[in-house]
């Protein structure tokens, strides 16, 4: 798949050998969900919530692993990520944690068993529990999930979480873009050509976009020298992003 052409302006632009920022909720876009973000935030912040599950549903894209690992670095050693499509994920044995479970309609057998058996314990550990998924929970039985495990999740908190429109999509690449170091505002659109051709020619969902952003600036890092636009390419390629 041929990402860029030697016409396209925005390969004669060049990058800062700045590092990428953590996930942060600094960088995050409320505006289109509203309701869903602020109920999370009440969960995560332990503000007037008995409940002790949180079920997170959405389209690819619309930003859930980007809100789970936000808000495990937000609580730092108080809470653990797990993402159900790596192999070798465990679930650690601790008490008056948070659990961020993110694409939990990927989890084994193992993770399934392990992640049941610390529902069944909330009582006596006090962990709290956001899981996401691409999947209405409704439709967890599809995939093999117990209904006592459904069950239980169906007594928690349920929101879905909605795609971005492109503007807002755009907005978040140049905050991204700033963080990096490419550019000194947050607001300067040098880079909007490059934000458009992405938006077009790869999967429109933000973390992907985000992703081939890293990696370009950590080939900028790794060869320690400023390096073209076109180099994204091989990047998109080295890593099958698209």
């Amino acid at each position: 798949m041929q990402v860029f052409k030697s016409k396209d302006k925005f390969l004669q632009f060049t990058l800062k050998l700045e590092s990428s920022e953590k996930f942060s909720l600094k960088q995050g876009i409320t505006t289109t969900n509203e309701n869903t973000l602020e109920a999370l935030k009440r969960f995560s912040m332990l503000e007037r919530q008995s409940s002790k599950t949180f079920y997170l549903w959405g389209e690819k894209g619309s930003g859930k692993t980007f809100w789970l690992r936000s808000w495990h670095e937000e609580k730092e050693g108080d809470s653990v990520y797990i993402d159900s499509r790596v192999d070798g994920q465990f679930v650690p044995k601790k008490n008056n944690w948070f659990l961020y479970v993110d694409n939990i309609e990927n989890a084994d057998k193992r993770i399934k068993s392990r992640l049941f058996e610390e529902l069944i314990n909330q009582h006596i550990t006090n962990n709290r529990f956001v899981f996401a998924s691409r999947i209405n929970l409704k439709n967890l039985k599809n995939l093999n999930f117990r209904e006592d495990f459904i069950s239980r999740l169906k007594q928690g908190l349920v929101y879905r979480l909605d795609e971005l429109p492109d503007e807002e999509k755009k907005n978040a690449l140049r905050v991204h873009i700033h963080n990096l170091g490419w550019i000194k505002s947050s607001s300067s659109s040098a880079y909007d050509s490059l934000i458009d051709y992405m938006l077009t020619h790869l999967p429109r969902e933000l973390g992907t976009l985000r992703l081939a952003l890293d990696k370009l600036n950590e080939v900028a890092v790794k060869q320690k020298r400023i390096i073209s636009l076109r180099s994204i390419k091989h990047v998109l390629e080295e890593y099958d992003i698209y």
